[in-house]
């Protein structure tokens, strides 16, 4: 009986897909489907799924960009290159936190991510590219 009605299911799903979307329309609209209802609810949908589309996107270039930022800075430390070490010893006094930095070649890259959080990455990485 299940595969009887499964077939049945089929032939219908077949028949309105390969039939006339006016004539589709028009048998929804007998059955009381209001069309400009679904298509406003269908139009909200698409566009919340562009937007966490493009948030999800954002985030993960921002992701890529702090972690090649804290990549340079950690390069530029070991290097002992002046300029990048003194940015991001003002970075530490600007956003005054409370973590003490008495080392700067100790600091790990999750501690080096924290300073430079929110910052302008693109910003950062230009001067760190400059300079080495």
């Amino acid at each position: 009986m299940d595969k009887l009605k499964k077939i049945i299911d089929n032939g219908i799903t077949q028949n309105y897909l390969s039939g006339d979307i006016t004539d589709i329309r028009k048998s929804l609209s007998d059955y009381g489907v209001d069309l400009d209802e679904n298509r406003e609810r269908q139009n909200k949908l698409i566009k919340q799924l562009k937007f966490k589309i493009r948030s999800s996107i954002n985030e993960e270039k921002y992701d890529i960009l702090l972690l090649k930022a804290t990549e340079s800075f950690q390069e530029a430390i070991n290097k002992g290159l002046e300029k990048p070490i003194a940015y991001l010893n003002s970075l530490i006094k600007e956003n005054r936190l409370a973590v003490q930095y008495s080392s700067l070649d100790k600091l790990s890259a999750n501690e080096i991510k924290e300073i430079i959080k929110d910052q302008n990455l693109i910003e950062i990485i230009e001067l760190l590219e400059d300079e080495q």
